[in-house]
C-alpha cells in the first residue's frame, strides 16, 4: 500500500497589534487616566473642603455653646459681697459661679464631680490672686466667705483672647481659665482686628429697656472689693447692671491644600442672675471697734505689722449682723483710707491679722471696720502709726 504523505505549506502568520494601533491605544488610555485622575483630585478637594468647613463650624460651635452654658450660670452660688461679673471687656469676660463642686449632694452647685480639680472647684483665694486679662486688677483682693466664715463655693471663670503664636498668621486663640488653674484652649484660628468686638454687653434700665454698652466704656471692671457696698457706684457699678452678653467672632480653618475656610459664630447670652436683689439693710450699721497695730521686731527676718481687735458688740450680741471685718491701710502722711485691702470672716472673740506686704522704713496707719450682711460698714476704727523697723 502506498502511503500518502500530506504536504504542509509554510506556517501561517498570527495576527497582532501594529505599532500604530499600540500608540493609539496608549494615547487613549493615557487620556482616560488623565481625566480620571483629575476627577479624583477634584473629588478629594471637595471632600477636604467639606471637612474643613465642618471643622470650622464645630470649632466655633464648641466655643459658643460652652460660654453660653457657663455664662448663663454666672452668679450661682455667690455669697454676699461677691460680684457676679468681675470684668466685661471687648476681648475678655470674667465672672463668678459655682459650676462644679467636689462635695456629693451639694445642691448649690450646677454640677457635682468628686474627681474635679480642687483648684478649679472652689472659691478663688486671695493668696492665688493674679492680674485678670485685659485689666490691671489683681483679683481677688479677698477670699469671699459667707456670714459664718465658710468659703464661697463659686469659682472665678475667665474667657479671654490671646494672639496665637503657634500659627504665625495673625490669628488668635480663645482661652478658658478657672481660678488660678492652668488655662485651656477653647478655639483657635479666631480672626480679630481692632474693629472687632468679641463680647458686647447690654444693660437694662428700670423700665426694662435693654441698651448696649458703648465699646468706649470697656472694659468695665468690678474693682470694688465688696459688691453692693457704698463704694460700688458709678462706672464700677455699671458692670452689675449687665443683663446680656453678645458673643460674635470669625474662625478660620486651613486645609492641607492651602485653602482657608472662614465661618462666623454669634450668640446672645442672658445673664440670668444679673440684678438679683440684695438685702437693703440688716438693721443699723454695726458698732465700731478699736483695733491696735504693732510692728515686727527688728530681729525678725520678714518685716510685718500685726493688727489685732476684739469682736464688734454686734457680732455675738446686739443685732448679731456682723459677717466680716474689712481692713484698711494708708500711709501716715495720708488723710483718708481708700479701698480695703483684706477681709477677715467673723466668728471669733478676738482677731489678728499679719500684714507682710510692707518694707523696712514704711510708716502706716491701719483701720478696721465691722461689716454686716447689707453689706454696710461700721465706722472705721483707726490704729496708731506703725513704723516698720
Amino acid at each position: 500500500m502506498r502511503s500518502r504523505i500530506r504536504s504542509e505549506g509554510p506556517p501561517r502568520r498570527r495576527a497582532g497589534f501594529s505599532l500604530v494601533e499600540m500608540v493609539v491605544s496608549m494615547t487613549i488610555l493615557f487620556a482616560v487616566l488623565t481625566v480620571g485622575t483629575g476627577l479624583l483630585r477634584s473629588q478629594n478637594a471637595l471632600v477636604a473642603a467639606q471637612m474643613t468647613r465642618e471643622d470650622a463650624e464645630q470649632n466655633a460651635r464648641f466655643a459658643t455653646t460652652t460660654i453660653e452654658r457657663e455664662l448663663r450660670m454666672a452668679g450661682v452660688g455667690v455669697v454676699d459681697g461677691q460680684p457676679t461679673l468681675v470684668v466685661a471687656g471687648s476681648t475678655s469676660v470674667v465672672f463668678n459661679a459655682d459650676l462644679v463642686s467636689r462635695t456629693i449632694g451639694d445642691v448649690g452647685a450646677v454640677d457635682v464631680d468628686a474627681g474635679a480639680d480642687p483648684a478649679a472647684a472652689s472659691v478663688f483665694t486671695r493668696e492665688d490672686a493674679y492680674v485678670l486679662p485685659g485689666t490691671s486688677l489683681a483679683y481677688p483682693e479677698t477670699t469671699y466667705t459667707n456670714g459664718g466664715g465658710v468659703p464661697s463655693g463659686a469659682e472665678t471663670i475667665s474667657y479671654y483672647l490671646v494672639a496665637d503664636s503657634s500659627t504665625g498668621s495673625g490669628e488668635y486663640a480663645l482661652y478658658r481659665r478657672v481660678n488660678a488653674a492652668p488655662a485651656e484652649v477653647m478655639a483657635r484660628g479666631i480672626l480679630h482686628t481692632t474693629q472687632d468686638t468679641l463680647f458686647q454687653y447690654f444693660t437694662s434700665d428700670t423700665l426694662g429697656n435693654v441698651t448696649p454698652v458703648a465699646s468706649s466704656k470697656l472694659p468695665l471692671v468690678h474693682s470694688v472689693v465688696i459688691d453692693g457696698s457704698v463704694a460700688d457706684t458709678g462706672k464700677v457699678a455699671l458692670v452689675d447692671s449687665i443683663v446680656a452678653v453678645r458673643m460674635k467672632f470669625r474662625v478660620a480653618v486651613h486645609d492641607r491644600h492651602g485653602g482657608t475656610t472662614v465661618r462666623e459664630a454669634a450668640v446672645m447670652i442672658r445673664v440670668l442672675n444679673a440684678g438679683m436683689p440684695h438685702a437693703t439693710t440688716c438693721g443699723d450699721p454695726p458698732l465700731p471697734i478699736a483695733p491696735t497695730a504693732v510692728p515686727s521686731d527688728a530681729a525678725d527676718s520678714v518685716p510685718h505689722a500685726t493688727i489685732t481687735w476684739a469682736a464688734s458688740l454686734d457680732e455675738a450680741a446686739g443685732e448679731k449682723s456682723v459677717e466680716r471685718y474689712m481692713l484698711f491701710r494708708r500711709a501716715s502722711t495720708a488723710t483718708a483710707f481708700s479701698e480695703s485691702f483684706a477681709s477677715v470672716p467673723a466668728g471669733s472673740a478676738t482677731y489678728s491679722y499679719v500684714d507682710a506686704n510692707v518694707q523696712s522704713g514704711d510708716s502706716w496707719v491701719y483701720g478696721v471696720a465691722a461689716q454686716d450682711c447689707t453689706p454696710t460698714n461700721s465706722a472705721i476704727g483707726v490704729t496708731g502709726t506703725v513704723i516698720i523697723p
